[in-house]
């Protein structure tokens, strides 16, 4: 292996300068390192990622030099990364897909692609002008190289986000085995060094899992295609006469939380267990002293929300015809967002759109981003706004897939002829990861303090039009207010987005006997309702079957929440009764 090429003191110089601005970000600091806050570049664009060392705010090379100046931030870890193809196991019998989430796991990146991250320091002068020196490297002054391996390594802020709602959202339960659990004296003891820990059936050193009362350490459920892994810890389960149910995900422990599971079989979820320090401690193992090293299990279901290709199953077999450019771009389903995406496209689907026009021009959008809060522009709803927009209309994130080549010769074991069917390898990966518009900051900004929005539940479209249009007008009233607007836009354009989508109604009432009439003017509004009978239905076997569905849906709610209600008031019961009795 060829010996790294020394840094000079010189290319230092300018990192050494700046190290009393650099910070590491801790635990539960916002990092992002996924996505340009004021673009829709990612790590995956040509230009690759720009993340602050001294704020943690990632932008694309095209705002690097204004955000350096404006935030006084002068170091940067570049982050580039390339998806490359695995190689076929011509050892490996391959199975077809049999139920829908194999369907869907065969269609994410990470099952398809191997990643490949270069990274770099990168230092901005007041002047606007740049150096780079190679990232890693033993020259890099600990401080500096301690901040980028963080920020590197830290959970994207829009994932954690996410990843938070999605376990909000499951309302996982206390497990009726967690009290009193039986923990068998076996001697096991489980080393803190994590690269000590292997599945005691395979040898894996992934996805492994803790049993709470034996000390066995088992893989996790074997998907479709042999990845996941070899079902060991379902396997010693079962072996031991399916009396140790519960176990933890190595990797996913920290001080606060860890992903526990139940095998048995009236359970068979993810649970809570109250007493999880006290049961690890049993094996030797310490929450203080651990730090997270492997996803969670609703990380890995954000993957799959976020990154699984439906249309590749729904539309197999479909001759669609790609179409790209200004007006043609398309948003990735962020995991049931289809509601908020097709109500974005329903308002800028016209280039006359009100949203387009004020928001989607370039010169605006850019305006409106220098702007920018410089503490937090991720959290700005303009800035945001102004980013959905123009990168809708720019069509920079709507590229055409390359045209078919075909190719002479042999067709080798490379696959050379494959192009003849259709595009490259490298090429159709390009149009199916380097032209995503994923709308994450902004859903979390319009969903942020509302019960239904901030969840990862399927939504009614017309409800989040409504909510929509009155977050634009919030932050609209307190953009014009502070002046933001004028410098930014011309008078035409500076009214509410809500008033060029508001209708007036007007009601006749007409008295039956003296004909006279009064006419009322109603509230604007957004939205028409037209009410249609139901005893005009064609399907009423349908909605009958549905509202019937819904009434017992309900009715178990309602169900849950008594026992939870009753519950509660048994627990204070014997509390109050406890006291009485030490009283």
């Amino acid at each position: 292996m060829a010996t790294p090429t020394p840094i000079t003191d010189e290319q230092l110089a300018p990192f050494r300068a700046a190290m009393q601005t650099i910070r590491t970000p801790g635990t539960y600091d916002k990092v992002y390192n996924d996505e340009c806050v004021f673009s829709f570049d990612t790590p995956f664009s040509p230009g690759g990622l720009y993340v602050s060392l001294s704020n943690w705010q990632g932008v694309s090379a095209s705002y690097l030099t204004s955000h350096s100046i404006k935030t006084s931030s002068p170091v940067y870890v570049l982050i580039k990364k390339v998806r490359v193809a695995k190689p076929d196991d011509p050892e490996k019998v391959k199975e077809e897909p049999k139920t829908m989430n194999d369907l869907l796991q065969a269609t994410l990146p990470e099952n398809r692609y191997d990643e490949v991250v270069s990274l770099e320091l990168v230092a901005v002068d007041p002047s606007g002008s740049t150096s780079a020196i190679p990232f890693p490297h033993d020259d890099v002054p600990m401080m500096v190289a301690s901040a980028a391996e963080a920020v590197v390594a830290h959970q994207a802020a829009g994932d954690a986000e996410a990843v938070n709602t999605l376990v909000e959202d499951e309302e996982r339960p206390v497990s009726k085995y967690a009290e009193g659990l039986v923990q068998l004296d076996n001697g096991v003891k489980i080393s803190p060094d994590s690269s000590k820990w292997e599945c005691a059936e395979s040898g894996m050193k992934e996805n492994l899992w803790l049993n709470l009362s034996t000390g066995y350490i088992g893989s996790g459920r074997k998907n479709w295609d042999g990845s996941g892994g070899t079902n060991g810890g379902l396997n010693h389960y079962t072996a031991t006469g399916n009396l140790y149910p519960l176990a933890v995900k190595l990797g996913t422990i920290t001080p606060t939380d860890a992903d526990v599971y139940s095998y048995a079989p009236d359970e068979d979820q993810m649970v809570k267990v109250p007493k999880l320090g006290e049961y690890l401690k049993h094996w030797g193992i310490n929450i203080m002293d651990l730090q997270k090293t492997d996803k969670s299990m609703a990380e890995m279901e954000l993957d799959l929300n976020q990154n699984a290709e439906l249309w590749a199953i729904t539309e197999k077999g479909a001759k669609l015809e790609p179409v790209s450019g200004p007006g043609f771009t398309g948003l990735v389903n962020l995991g049931n967002s289809c509601y908020m995406n097709s109500t974005l496209q329903l308002l800028m689907a016209s280039p006359a759109s009100p949203l387009l026009l004020k928001y989607g021009d370039k010169a605006i959008a850019d305006s409106l981003i220098a702007t920018a809060p410089t503490d937090a522009p991720a959290e700005d709803p303009i800035t945001q706004l102004a980013k959905l927009a123009n990168g809708i209309a720019s069509g920079d994130y709507s590229v055409a897939p390359p045209t078919p080549t075909t190719t002479d010769g042999d067709e080798g074991k490379d696959g050379a002829g494959a192009a003849a069917e259709g595009p490259s390898a490298a090429a159709a990966m390009a149009s199916e990861f380097g032209a995503l518009l994923k709308p994450r900051m902004f859903k979390t900004l319009v969903g942020r303090g509302h019960s239904e929005f901030s969840s990862g539940r399927q939504q009614d479209a017309e409800e989040y039009l409504q909510h929509l249009l009155e977050f634009i007008g919030r932050a609209e009233h307190q953009a014009s207010s502070s002046g933001r607007f004028t410098t930014c836009m011309g008078p035409t354009l500076d009214k509410p987005i809500a008033s060029w989508y508001q209708h007036g109604l007007q009601s006749r009432l007409q008295c039956g006997t003296t004909h006279t009439v009064r006419y009322k003017a109603e509230p604007p509004s957004t939205v028409l309702s037209l009410a249609i009978p139901l005893t005009e239905a064609t399907n009423k076997e349908q909605i009958e079957v549905y509202q019937e569905t819904q009434r017992l849906k309900r009715a178990k709610i309602e169900e849950k929440e008594g026992d939870g209600k009753a519950k509660e008031a048994k627990e204070a019961k014997e509390a109050e009764d406890e006291g009485e009795g030490e009283a």
